[in-house]
């Protein structure tokens, strides 16, 4: 193994058409993706929230969190189009502005779900201070997405060897951020509340993810410190000239006009609807803490199988590195389409009570050890080459309109992503609902059954193939290859030193 070629992604190609980042830079400024994370985590007890702290019924609080995603959506492009209207100011930049605008928001909003007013209100008046809250939520979180995972990859480098290694250390935090506050919360917060999800626990757990999340954010100021000004992002925003103005215009040019974004949105789309559905807390209640029959163990199982897979991601971001995005998207969904298929077999075999088996040690938790640091790592090798293709596209549309519109891209497509993946939470409410749990969310404890089973393992393994199968038929008309993208960042070039004449 050339362990030089593999860490020749941190110091870039030495090619002066390209803008390269430090190390040190790339390592930090991907923090924001675990912030975001940990309140991702957060909301996934939202539902729990709206049925012990606001009186909410089951089969409401599905519906509620479909219309939460779709004003999501709906707010992607309006913060979009402030940002990338914005200026690059002297001191805070705007990368970082947003962030910390972001982190803000959303940390006020969960003290006020979680810890100020849950249990205060019940009934209508429960409904409507829950939906005022979330949304407030929605505003934070779409504020911090648009300034980080729509922003930074793009800003630091557009170095064909360096984006996959910045992108590989986004997909880390983004891992890292939930093993971290789940760990937290399964070994330090539970136990203290007979391992029951209800005002208590997370009140407690609230406080833990809002600092985490602002440490995270912290890493993030320090690896943009260089690029976040005037001088370096100040330049790419104006293209050397005057600063690019969006609006409801551009963002439906981008969507007609840009195919590479089209099939961007199809590879991003379908997976999200699948994996939302699969990483629902109930879902993942019924998966470790009634058919696995133990929430640490499968816990720790989650947490080894994921930090032995970073290796073979880290693997995968050279693979991707040296073929590009387009055939490194096919390959990856076809590895994962065969990982989910022998999994699914695996638990089959094993039936609603053996599952059991895999939290007691022994040659079946070594099995499903392997099948999870497979799953893992083949999705997160994925994640890293959808990260890239954002990027790509977001030079992709600099060299075909002259704008570059990183805000504009993001919201394109978390406007669409959001509307689409909102069924996901809406799917596994229903199909939760449609085994017997209309009043009540499921606990651990609750037994083992075989509706519990083929609810849980279809929508965690056997969903996300649909999704990989249409990656691979959006990849047929993608033609962000290698090739051509060392053509787009030397037009690219071209165009701001005729802009600086």
């Amino acid at each position: 193994m050339n362990l030089k070629k593999i860490f020749a992604g941190m110091f870039g190609s030495n090619d002066p058409k390209y803008r390269t980042a430090k190390p040190w830079e790339m390592i930090f400024a991907g923090g924001t993706s675990a912030a975001k994370m940990a309140f991702y985590v957060l909301m996934m007890y939202a539902s729990y929230a709206m049925n012990a702290g606001f009186g909410i019924a089951v089969t409401v609080t599905g519906i509620i969190i479909q219309a939460k995603t779709i004003f999501d959506g709906v707010t992607d492009p309006v913060v979009a189009i402030i940002y990338d209207r914005l200026p690059v100011f002297k001191h805070i930049g705007k990368i970082r502005l947003f962030l910390l605008i972001g982190w803000g928001t959303c940390s006020i909003a969960a003290l006020l779900m979680f810890r100020i007013l849950a249990g205060k209100f019940s009934g209508v008046a429960g409904i409507v201070v829950f939906c005022l809250v979330y949304a407030l939520f929605v505003i934070g979180y779409t504020i911090m997405s648009i300034g980080g995972a729509s922003t930074i990859s793009s800003a630091l480098t557009n170095d064909p060897k360096q984006r996959p290694f910045v992108t590989f250390v986004t997909t880390v935090y983004q891992y890292i951020g939930p093993i971290l506050v789940n760990t937290i919360l399964a070994f330090a917060v539970l136990p203290k509340y007979d391992n029951q999800y209800n005002v208590e626990s997370l009140s407690e757990a609230c406080v833990i993810f809002i600092i985490t999340a602002f440490i995270f954010v912290m890493f993030s100021f320090i690896g943009l410190h260089r690029i976040d000004t005037p001088e370096i992002l100040g330049e790419m925003v104006a293209m050397g000239g005057k600063q690019t103005k969006v609006g409801i215009k551009e963002i439906v040019n981008i969507f007609k006009e840009n195919v590479p974004m089209r099939c961007y949105l199809v590879t991003g789309i379908t997976d999200k609807i699948a994996s939302n559905s699969a990483t629902q807390t109930i879902v993942l209640t019924m998966l470790n803490g009634i058919l696995i029959a133990n929430y640490k163990a499968a816990t720790m199982i989650t947490n080894a199988g994921t930090i032995i897979s970073f290796v073979f991601v880290f693997l995968g971001g050279v693979y991707i590195a040296k073929k590009g995005v387009k055939v490194a998207t096919k390959v990856w969904s076809a590895v994962n389409i065969f990982i989910n298929i022998a999994i699914f077999a695996f638990l089959l075999y094993l039936g609603p009570t053996g599952m059991a088996q895999i939290g007691k040690g022994g040659v079946v938790m070594m099995v499903y050890v392997v099948f999870t640091m497979g799953v893992n790592a083949s999705k997160m090798i994925l994640n890293v080459a959808e990260g890239m293709m954002r990027a790509d596209v977001i030079d992709y549309e600099l060299e075909r309109s002259g704008n570059y519109m990183p805000g504009t891209v993001g919201a394109v497509y978390s406007l669409t992503e959001k509307i689409i993946a909102s069924f996901g939470s809406t799917i596994a409410a229903v199909a939760v609902a449609a085994i017997g749990y209309k009043t009540v969310m499921p606990q651990m404890g609750d037994a083992a059954t075989w509706p519990i089973f083929w609810v849980t393992v279809i929508l965690t393994y056997g969903f996300p193939i649909l999704g990989w199968l249409c990656n691979i038929i959006a990849m047929k008309f993608y033609e962000l290859d290698y090739d051509r993208m060392a053509e787009i960042q030397e037009n690219i070039a071209e165009m701001k030193k005729q802009k600086r004449k």
